[in-house]
Formats: structure tokens, sequence, C-alpha cells
């Protein structure tokens, strides 16, 4: 028998995040992920003025700034999901 609210682990979902799922991996999950970032890849490969170059690199940049607090987020609620009762069951 566990609480339905007991927890498993050592490490709080922050931890495990800086461990598992660090800000690379996550830019990479944006990239893979997110349809605007995708496009502005496409738009980066394709050939352009150095300026245009720069311009389409600035709002990937901008992009990833503005959804990173959302994928920790995710990524925080993720680890946390894994260390609950019935996820440590089901292991």
């Amino acid at each position: 028998f566990a609480d339905e609210q007991s927890r498993g682990g050592i490490l709080e979902p922050p931890g495990i995040c800086e461990v598992k799922f660090r800000g690379q991996e996550q830019v990479n999950a944006m990239h893979r992920l997110d349809q605007q970032i995708i496009d502005l890849n496409e738009m980066l490969s394709n050939p352009v003025s150095a300026t245009e170059k720069d311009r389409v690199a600035a709002e990937i940049n901008s992009r990833e700034k503005a959804l990173s607090p959302l994928y920790t987020q995710i990524a925080h609620e993720f680890a946390d999901l894994h260390d609950r009762a019935g996820r440590m069951k089901a292991k």
C-alpha cells in the first residue's frame, strides 16, 4: 500500500531535469517539435543574404528563449509523473 501523493525518488523534479533533460536537449526538442522553429530552420538553410541569415538566426534564438520556460515546466511535470506511486508500482 502506498499513499497516492507519495514519491519514490531522491531528487526533486527540477534536480532530475538538470541531470536528464539539460538545456541543449531542450533546444533539440524545440527544433524537432516546434513548427515555427522548423520553418525558420528551413529559411536558414536556403541560400540568403548575410543580413537575412542573421535576422532568421535571431528569430530562432528569440523563439528558443520564449519556449524555454514552457519546456522546463513540461519536463518538471513529466519527471514528477514518473516519481508517483502508480508509476513506481508499474516499474
